[in-house]
């Protein structure tokens, strides 16, 4: 079972009787060798390629696995991907809209439309920078009401929070206090005011540091095995597209 892919492991376990398979297998393969097909063509080739990709990949992995990453290491690319670890505490308003107008249920509360959900954000956008308080304009209009009631405190959103990517681009484009414009996303608009930003403790974020430095160093590693070997092409009319003799012309 040792042997087998992880997931047929899993299968051998739960149904022992498929080991019969691989004891067939094992035997036809004893019988091919004794037939000397393994040193004929093209199943030589083959082997020697199964060979070759197993243990490359074993060798990729033992570097990868053996990669050494020092405190050091750590702490500068920290602080030189400092962006890539802030995290911004944001308040929201948000305005749902009906994506799909021709829909409605009847009994359902009718949501307003696309264009309607757009003017309103719009104005609140200006009314907050005219000067109107944010708090005060999410608990009366915002949509999201577990927000809503803490005047739009929306919590912390990080690099790697589940947010789109639209949400998060915005927001890590803001600086502290100021609002984005609104953002429209597939059932609604936000717009997201920047309240404290931070930088994600050291010691919190040791684990990504430690796979993103361990990650660089291999792709360096690796680009450096790679260019080793330029390949010069000494007959480039070998290599040019070939017609299947079926589908070739015959004069």
């Amino acid at each position: 079972i040792a042997m087998l892919p992880a997931q047929s492991q899993q299968v051998a376990h739960a149904q022992p009787q498929m080991l019969g398979q691989v004891f067939l297998m094992q035997r036809l393969a004893a019988d091919a060798e004794k037939a000397g097909l393994d040193q004929k063509a093209p199943y030589k080739d083959q082997l020697a390629m199964s060979r070759i990709q197993v243990l490359s990949t074993a060798e990729l992995s033992d570097v990868n696995n053996m990669m050494q990453i020092t405190q050091e290491d750590q702490e500068k690319y920290y602080k030189d991907n400092s962006d890539k670890y802030k995290e911004v505490k944001v308040r929201v308003i948000y305005l749902a809209f009906n994506p799909t107008p021709a829909k409605i249920a009847e009994g359902v509360k009718k949501l307003p439309t696309e264009a309607e959900s757009q003017a309103k954000i719009e104005d609140l956008a200006k009314r907050i920078k005219g000067g109107a308080d944010f708090g005060m304009l999410a608990r009366e209009n915002s949509d999201d009401k577990a927000s809503a009631a803490k005047d739009g405190d929306y919590g912390v959103i990080r690099q790697d929070s589940a947010y789109t990517q639209a949400i998060k681009t915005a927001v890590f484009a803001l600086k502290q206090g100021e609002v984005s414009a609104p953002i429209k996303q597939p059932n609604g608009f936000y717009l997201i005011r920047a309240e404290e930003i931070n930088l994600v403790p050291f010691n919190e974020a040791a684990l990504q540091i430690i796979q993103a430095v361990k990650q660089a160093k291999f792709q360096e590693w690796l680009k450096g095995m790679q260019t080793q070997y330029n390949v010069k092409i000494e007959n480039p009319a070998y290599f040019a597209p070939r017609v299947p003799a079926q589908l070739q012309q015959v004069h």
